[in-house]
């Protein structure tokens, strides 16, 4: 029982610890490639911290051994979340299906802008649109020198015509 509740206690200062460092260094997509150097590098200092407790105190050698993978896996977990985090405070997307095409729209928060963009198939897209983005209550309009549209409740209206309703699906993070 002393095992479990140093594992847990272990845990819980591994994600404090873990999850300030997350937030500290803002990770953004391009860097996801460092989780490949991160999670080794948890789990060997783990194991480094077992190994000399090897030699001073013998009773915590197990708790460090288990908590490498542990802070393995919290790593992999807080570091992904991370780079969601960053998605999330920076755009948010919604796609939509018209015949064989996918579109998605891109709310870019941190400029009030937007873009459109067209997909036949997959790995292949097209921006042909792009614009200004204004939220007011629960409508946002988007907005060029030709054309506006009207984003409510889950839906795009005025896409094609001024009659048009189209269902968005919100791409989640």
């Amino acid at each position: 029982m002393k095992f479990l509740i140093r594992v847990i206690l272990l845990t819980i200062i591994d994600f404090v610890i873990i999850w300030i460092w997350v937030r500290q260094v803002n990770p953004d997509p391009s860097i996801s490639i460092g989780i490949l150097i991160l999670i080794p590098l948890v789990v060997i200092l783990n194991l480094i911290i077992a190994l000399i407790l090897y030699f001073t105190k013998k009773e915590f050698v197990a708790l460090f051994i288990v908590n490498s993978i542990i802070s393995g896996i919290l790593m992999s977990y807080l570091f992904g979340k991370g780079i969601d985090r960053y998605q999330n405070n920076r755009l948010e997307s919604w796609t939509f299906k018209l015949k064989n095409e996918t579109y998605t729209i891109t709310h870019w928060k941190l400029e009030n802008t937007f873009s459109i963009s067209e997909s036949s198939r997959p790995g292949s897209s097209s921006e042909f649109l792009s614009g200004k983005f204004i939220k007011k209550g629960d409508k946002y309009y988007l907005s060029t020198d030709t054309t506006e549209f009207i984003i409510k409740k889950g839906y795009l209206y005025k896409f094609r015509d001024d009659s048009d309703s189209i269902k968005l699906t919100k791409i989640e993070r």
